[in-house]
């Protein structure tokens, strides 16, 4: 049987530019179909197969899928068990209009040409806010067509912004959960701040090990990796506020002051003064 294809003008109301379902089963969703508008989908309760390009993937309760123009998909039962998503279906100038304005410094193109779609496992806190956000355009009058517009583009900003900004090109496929969410983990402020033996705490295993998987997928060293956070922190800092060179050093994270220089000069090929000097423009009075 030849796959049933979708499109957005029969689909999508372009005065809101959203077609909203909420399926409470699979068996009006399971037919093997592609179109040529995007979809956001999350999983609200139960397990299931998902079927996208050949590949076959559980998807369960928090999983939100990213679905591109000309993929291909279908959902199957996983044992007995029922499955509930959400869909949001929206037309292609929307992505199109949001990642212009996001700009090029948000990688599209891994999200867009990958050859599977884009997922991730939201938290179950993260699921039931994200539920309540769709469910809240629901509730709108279907008559203010505009304020759904308005809604609907805030919120698919929001998903994208938040979930699938930190999608990078560089990510080694190869390296395991568990380090790849390390990795992420290490980018927050706190963490990389405070150093090594955060890594290693929150890593969970032992610190040859994950040296090992970091060199292996990464091609850096941990103190590598966290000394290259730290250095364009402190850049940052230097360019951006009134603080010393010293204080600088300290807020992001080196003791030593002449390691600080050092590592600096090297990173940059400017002092830390000269950095300064360089890039910082007027601060605004207050």
């Amino acid at each position: 049987m030849d796959k049933l294809i979708l499109f957005a003008k029969d689909l999508i109301d372009p005065a809101t530019e959203i077609h909203y379902a909420y399926h409470k089963s699979l068996k009006d969703i399971t037919i093997e179909h592609t179109h040529d508008f995007y979809e956001l989908f999350l999983v609200t309760n139960g397990k299931a197969y998902h079927n996208i390009n050949g590949k076959t993937e559980i998807i369960e309760e928090g999983t939100l899928v990213f679905i591109r123009p000309n993929d291909t998909h279908f959902y199957r039962r996983f044992d007995s068990e029922n499955c509930e998503i959400i869909n949001l279906a929206f037309p292609a100038y929307t992505i199109t209009m949001l990642f212009n304005y996001f700009g090029e410094g948000f990688n599209k193109e891994k999200l867009l040409k990958q050859k599977h779609s884009p997922h991730l496992k939201l938290s179950k806190f993260e699921t039931e806010i994200l539920i309540a956000r769709f469910e809240g355009l629901n509730v709108l009058s279907r008559g203010k067509k505009a304020r759904i517009k308005t809604e609907f583009r805030i919120l698919i900003a929001e998903i994208f912004s938040k979930y699938f900004a930190k999608i990078k090109k560089e990510v080694n496929e190869e390296a395991p959960l568990w380090l790849l969410k390390l990795r992420d983990e290490m980018e927050k402020k706190e963490n990389f701040i405070a150093g090594i033996n955060k890594m290693n705490e929150k890593g969970g295993k032992s610190a040859e090990h994950l040296s090992r998987s970091f060199k292996k997928f990464f091609k850096e060293t941990p103190t590598d990796f966290i000394n290259r956070l730290r250095l364009n922190y402190a850049a940052n800092l230097l360019a951006n506020s009134d603080e010393t060179i010293v204080e600088i050093s300290l807020i992001a994270g080196f003791e030593n002051l002449s390691h600080f220089y050092h590592l600096f000069k090297k990173h940059f090929d400017a002092s830390p003064k000269e950095f300064r000097s360089k890039h910082q423009k007027m601060i605004i009075p207050y």
